[in-house]
């Protein structure tokens, strides 16, 4: 979103202030920050749709639109002292001697040094990771799928409601692959479900080889999730309410939706939720700020923070990254392949 240099003025001295005060920012104030004279009235004039008021009484604080907007253009990039990273790397070393325990005690250094409820996840795959599929005609209308992976092949017998021509099925098989080397295979179905007529044999066929993709690769899937410092969210002013932290805290206690909950994410970045982003209803007033890692054999880390959307986003992401790079390389070696980008040189919506 472009918008002129006042408004990003404005918008980000705004949130800003938010972000360290938890107050309704007073438009006179805000005109005594900027360097430029603006009068209140074209302040509430050029932050409409930024602003919102959450209760009748209130006053008015960022939007979620405003947050994302200050995230992804305004927000200064935070740079962590030489002795923040000393005594990051200190802790680290004395805490994570044990890989057993890695995730632990990463909950606990998180959200130690970002001042926010930590959440850790190891998410095991489990299942086999389908490398190709080869199509074997038995007639016309009944064909063998294999599906290889790196260890074996399984193969299941498929009669279809229409036949496929001689041309058809090595096309169908060539695009099978190539969906599956890049990961694509959903996309793939989806595209001919758009195109294909009622009945079709290469849509049924491709249905029924991601249906058996899925199976494989999700057979046995498990995670382990650790939360530390849920407390800190009641010392927020917007948790002061009993039962909404009340309906947060229940969320971050189910195990299940917590493993779910980074599901998606972009990897090798520092990924940002904001409110109604993580569509859970619980967490539309938080903010989910995470990265993954790879632990090897099928499986990855994730660390990450839950706190108020108006927490103060370049800090938490720095630590957060430092903290990642760290785990990485105890769990990786120092020749890990991870390589997380900097704040503010990438980082995306999760």
């Amino acid at each position: 979103m472009e918008l002129p240099e006042r408004k990003r003025q404005i918008l980000k001295a705004i949130v800003e202030s938010y972000i360290q005060t938890a107050e309704p920012v007073g438009s006179k104030m805000i005109a005594g920050i900027l360097t430029q004279p603006i009068s209140s009235a074209t302040i509430r004039n050029e932050m409409s749709g930024f602003l919102e008021k959450p209760h009748v009484s209130a006053g008015r604080v960022p939007s979620y639109a405003a947050y994302r907007l200050y995230v992804d253009e305004l927000m200064d990039r935070y740079r962590m002292a030489a002795s923040e990273v000393e005594r990051l790397q200190a802790e680290m070393r004395s805490r994570l001697r044990e890989l057993d325990s890695i995730m632990v005690n990463a909950s606990r250094i998180v959200s130690h040094f970002t001042d926010h409820t930590s959440v850790s996840i190891v998410d095991h795959a489990g299942g086999a990771s389908v490398k190709r599929v080869q199509l074997v005609a038995v007639d016309e209308m009944t064909y063998a799928v294999v599906l290889v992976t790196e260890s074996d092949a399984r193969s299941k017998v498929l009669r279809l409601p229409a036949p496929l021509s001689g041309s058809e099925a090595p096309v169908l098989e060539r695009a099978l692959n190539l969906a599956i080397s890049e990961g694509r295979l959903a996309e793939l179905v989806s595209g001919l479900r758009s195109m294909s007529a009622p009945g079709s044999g290469a849509l049924f066929m491709a249905e029924k080889v991601l249906e058996q993709v899925c199976e494989m690769e999700n057979q046995a899937h498990s995670a382990d999730v650790y939360v530390d410092g849920a407390a800190r969210l009641l010392s927020n002013r917007e948790y002061q309410d009993p039962e909404k932290a009340r309906d947060l805290l229940d969320y971050l206690s189910d195990r299940r939706k917590m493993s779910e909950l980074a599901r998606g994410e972009t990897p090798y970045i520092v990924n940002i939720r904001i409110g109604p982003e993580n569509t859970e209803p619980r967490l539309r007033d938080v903010s989910f700020v995470f990265t993954a890692y790879d632990l090897g054999e099928r499986t990855r880390g994730i660390v990450g923070v839950i706190g108020p959307t108006r927490m103060d986003y370049a800090r938490t992401i720095a630590r957060l990254s430092a903290i990642a790079r760290q785990l990485s390389r105890l769990a990786s070696g120092e020749n890990a392949k991870y390589a997380l980008k900097e704040p503010g040189e990438e980082h995306g919506k999760g």
